[in-house]
């Protein structure tokens, strides 16, 4: 049999370990999101890339090969070998983390 001082410990330990559990769940989701942005923006940048060493627009190109969720923010070209960088804004579950991804590429 339980004591009188061991009833309620099993609710103050839920209580404690319920917020901390739901946490780094968020966490470990905005990390999956940051991944998600960053594979998004790497073949938004190849793209991107291609575009723009073919004389189309880059932005264009980076915009419609972005998935879903990941928003645009910059696209700019560089050097003579057609050069792009692309900076997108990750989903946002968790408002800790700067969720900025910028990747650079240049063609061959």
């Amino acid at each position: 049999m339980r004591s009188r001082n061991q009833r309620g410990s099993s609710a103050i330990e839920a209580a404690v370990l319920i917020p901390l559990v739901m946490g780094v769940l968020l966490m470990i989701a905005q990390i999956f999101a940051m991944a998600y942005a960053t594979h998004g923006t790497s073949q938004a940048a190849r793209d991107a890339a291609r575009a723009y060493s073919l004389g189309q627009s880059p932005q264009s190109a980076a915009a419609a090969s972005l998935p879903s969720g990941v928003s645009l923010v910059s696209v700019s070209t560089f050097g003579p070998h057609h050069g792009v960088t692309v900076t997108a804004r990750a989903p946002s579950i968790v408002v800790l983390t700067d969720r900025t991804v910028s990747r650079s590429v240049t063609m061959p």
